[in-house]
């Protein structure tokens, strides 16, 4: 019982006491089936649906080391900040800081759109507040079906203070899971997070995020990100997001068991509360409103799904990379090159030059090397960032102009840069800085390039003075959205007869979801550390795919050996089969460039990973249709378990395990040494990916040698690939030899699986849309191998071979198999089908 609580007991034994009447009733507003009770005393807000109540705020005012837990909050803190290399310690004087709770709603008064109230504490009155039913936020097949607003706003705005909190109810078995790229955790429940884009920093450790010993800017704490989210979803069936560009801290039942606490530093609290409709699965619809809410990027071209290779050291070896690339049979559109603008060997390994402009000594025929890679079907990248270091091309320009940061005198603020040398950064609040930018940087398009790695935009330094006058402690989450947006404007278009043009990032925050094409997961470690290795690539992509960033990729290999060892062969071998079954799969030389084992290794990487990049490329048509499910409800293509399987407690917390689209489910091999792994299998029967075989369900042993990946489809299901192993998506007209994306002639194979679907979609599928629209295969699975098959009424070929029976046919129709089986084709575009039946 909390102080007010038992005072209040107290007072009502006291003879006539007018303490004791009963607490005023709620005032209700509603939107169809959802009903906001808002209470005046004790101050609480509650969304109530079909009578059940979905989420609460507090309702008391104990407090817990001074910070108070109930409905919400206003305070003052006494912070100093200070940063090197991209982190940032935050020290705060707990002394210092005063908070002053807010007991009670005054003046609440309904409008057509929800309500507004008065916040006080006591006699004081503290500001005001909003509760609006959102009606415009749209998600799923009806979104209007369920005759309730699935969006709630609750804006809470105060005076003169720095910081403001609301506090909800945590239920005895709740998961949270979110919060963007987290290295360690999906559910952060029982955690304090802090929100704040950093760099993870050079090895990253299970600490507190408030331990700064040693050389704390090189390393990273637990939550160091380039990618935190205000943004959560509840295995209770509501998601929530803060909306805010301040510093956000979520404290998920940590300093109280049954408190969660969001935090923003500023005067103002926007919460976004999205409560999903049991009837269509509350928790996945719930996610695909907040997704909706916060934007979705365009559907990208599919160049993104075939890999990526880089290349290096000059104009002679990129093209030596490209045609080794066809000759061994490596599946590959992109080759990017970040030293096109200059390079060389450091103490830290290979580093780049920061000019912005072409090295022309590296790469004297930057030109005619972009041509060349064109003709043989592949799109060439390069690679930018937002420093403008002391000794780049640019910086005379770029001081001259005004285009960077400055200090309180005008002149530039500078930093000790990633070269070790001054630098400062570009001001993304100032127009004609940004303008005089893409003028730059757009000049390797005009020589030939198609895209780039946009790097960085974590620095802003929180002391510096901005162009716009905003204070940049507001504006530091910002710059990588404002990031993002610049090169979203410059990739607007594309010349014409060139590859589509694509970026790519490993910095975001709110609202960068409609401004980003693909993100990267960062600089891993190259070894099989938790928290910064290999392993971590999983819980950060669940958490970017839960914040909405479907596009996922990650370095295969990694990048960064400082204080660790070079890329190994084992682990090349296991990353190469973990960026096979990712969203985009694209490699990096890494920093120890000479001593990491890449794909031309030997002939064991080699045919390692062609082998394993055709497999990517072949997918690429289901990453293609698996984006319906994310334009209509969300759902990203590197997806938690969660979002499916609600049901399944032990899917909320896993960091080991991921759906890659809806029906295959990838448990990679992630401990050194290791050839066998225990995981877990939703309910219902499920089958090994590439043999087909009764794999069950519940926890199960898998086994994988290096070169193999355990993976999974549920029983009855289909799944629609390329037709064949095929090199590019791109035409290559100076390259008869390779096997482009118009050679396969439209043709697909089906791979079919055993058993009853344990859901209706596993067994359709939509060329487009993937399991969300009409479908272009339907398959009802027999019993058994079949021997013989008929193909509209005439005998078709079956061969077995690899534990499946084999089937071509072209065009649409019935497959009937003697088994019981049946294969329904009705395709947009006819082509050659093979199909493997296990």
């Amino acid at each position: 019982m909390s102080v007010a609580m038992t005072l209040r007991s107290l007072v009502c034994l006291l003879p006539l006491a007018a303490a004791c009447s009963d607490p005023p009733p709620p005032i209700e507003v509603s939107n169809g089936r959802l009903v906001a009770r808002i209470y005046p005393d004790p101050a609480r807000i509650a969304l109530v649906l079909d009578g059940n109540e979905v989420w609460t705020t507090r309702g008391d005012s104990s407090d817990v080391e001074g910070v108070p837990n109930g409905f919400a909050a206003v305070g003052t803190r006494a912070t100093t900040i200070e940063h090197q290399f991209g982190s940032f310690k935050f020290i705060e004087n707990k002394t210092n800081e005063s908070w002053q709770s807010v007991t009670s709603l005054e003046d609440i008064t309904a409008t057509a759109t929800g309500a507004t109230f008065t916040m006080r504490s006591s006699d004081r009155e503290l500001g005001t507040g909003t509760l609006s039913f959102v009606t415009t936020t749209k998600s799923g097949a009806d979104p209007d079906a369920s005759g309730f607003a699935r969006h709630v706003r609750i804006e809470l705005t105060v005076g003169s203070t720095d910081r403001i909190q609301i506090a909800s109810t945590c239920d005895d078995t709740e998961h949270f899971a979110g919060l963007g790229g987290q290295s360690f955790d999906v559910d952060h429940r029982g955690e304090t997070v802090p929100l704040w884009v950093q760099e993870d920093g050079i090895g990253k450790y299970d600490d507190a995020d408030d331990n700064y010993q040693g050389v704390w800017f090189l390393t990273g704490r637990k939550h160091s990100t380039h990618t935190p989210m205000p943004m959560l979803l509840s295995s209770r069936g509501y998601a929530l997001a803060v909306d805010t560009d301040a510093r956000a801290v979520f404290d998920l039942c940590d300093s109280h068991e049954d408190a969660a606490r969001f935090e923003a530093w500023s005067n103002k609290l926007d919460m976004q509360v999205f409560v999903g409709d049991p009837n269509l699965g509350a928790t996945k619809d719930a996610f695909g409103h907040m997704i909706a809410w916060v934007g979705k990027p365009e559907r990208p071209p599919e160049l993104i799904f075939a890999p990526w290779i880089d290349a290096l050291f000059g104009s002679a070896n990129v093209r030596r990379v490209a045609q080794k690339l066809r000759a061994s049979g490596v599946s590959s559109s992109v080759i990017w090159t970040e030293d096109f603008r200059g390079g060389g060997n450091s103490s830290t390994g290979y580093a780049l030059h920061e000019d912005w402009r072409v090295d022309r000594d590296l790469y004297p025929d930057f030109e005619q090397l972009a041509d060349d890679l064109h003709g043989m079907g592949f799109a060439f990248h390069t690679y930018h960032n937002t420093f403008i270091d002391s000794t780049a091309d640019i910086y005379t320009a770029s001081v001259a102009g005004g285009y960077a940061i400055k200090n309180p005198d005008g002149t530039p603020y500078t930093f000790t840069g990633v070269k070790f040398t001054p630098s400062t950064l570009l001001d993304l609040s100032n127009p004609t800085a940004v303008t005089w930018a893409k003028g730059v940087m757009t000049e390797v398009l005009a020589l030939g390039a198609d895209g780039w790695m946009a790097d960085f935009a974590e620095w802003l330094p929180t002391d510096s003075v901005l162009a716009s006058g905003e204070d940049p402690l507001a504006v530091h989450n910002r710059y990588p959205v404002d990031w993002a947006r610049m090169n979203k404007e410059m990739f607007a278009s594309t010349p014409a007869g060139r590859p589509p043009g694509i970026y790519f990032m490993r910095s975001a925050w709110l609202h960068s979801q409609p401004e980003v094409q693909v993100m990267w997961a960062g600089d891993q470690q190259t070894d099989f550390s938790d928290g910064d290795g290999y392993p971590s690539v999983i819980p950060i992509g669940l958490g970017m795919g839960l914040a909405g960033f479907p596009y996922f990729g990650h370095d295969v290999g990694g990048y960064m050996s400082q204080g660790t060892v070079s890329t190994s062969e084992e682990l090349f071998y296991r990353w190469t089969t973990l960026g096979a079954m990712s969203p985009v799969m694209r490699t990096h030389h890494g920093r120890n460039v000479t001593t990491n084992v890449q794909w031309e290794y030997n002939a064991g990487t080699t045919a390692h990973f062609a082998l394993w990049s055709k497999f990517h490329l072949q997918l690429a048509t289901y990453f293609w249709g698996s984006i319906g499910s994310f334009e209509r409800d969300g759902l990203p293509l590197f997806r938690s378990i969660a979002l499916d399987y609600p049901d399944e407690d032990w899917a909320w917390t896993t960091v080991d395990e991921y759906l890659l689209g809806d029906r295959i489910l990838v448990a990679p091999i992630i401990q050194e040494g290791a050839t066998e792994r225990t995981l877990r299998l939703p309910a219902g029967e499920w089958h090994y990916l590439f043999n087909g075989a009764e794999a069950g369900s519940g926890e199960i042993t898998a086994t994988a040698d290096r070169a193999g990946i355990p993976a999974f489809a549920p029983a009855g299901s289909l799944l629609v690939l390329y037709g064949s192993y095929f090199d590019t998506v791109l035409d290559a007209p100076d390259l008869p030899s390779a096997i482009t994306k118009a050679d396969l002639a439209n043709s697909r194979e089906v791979w079919l699986y055993p058993g009853s679907p344990s859901r209706p979609e596993f067994a359709q599928w939509n060329d487009e849309t993937g399991p969300v629209g009409t479908p272009h295969y339907t398959w009802t699975a027999g019993t058994g191998q079949p021997t013989t098959a008929t193909f509209n009424g005439s005998p078709a070929t079956v061969t077995s071979a690899a534990g499946s029976a084999r089937i071509t046919v072209t065009g649409n129709g019935t497959l009937a198999l003697d088994n019981g089986g049946t294969l329904t084709i009705q395709r947009a575009t006819p082509g050659p089908t093979t199909v493997r039946v296990f």
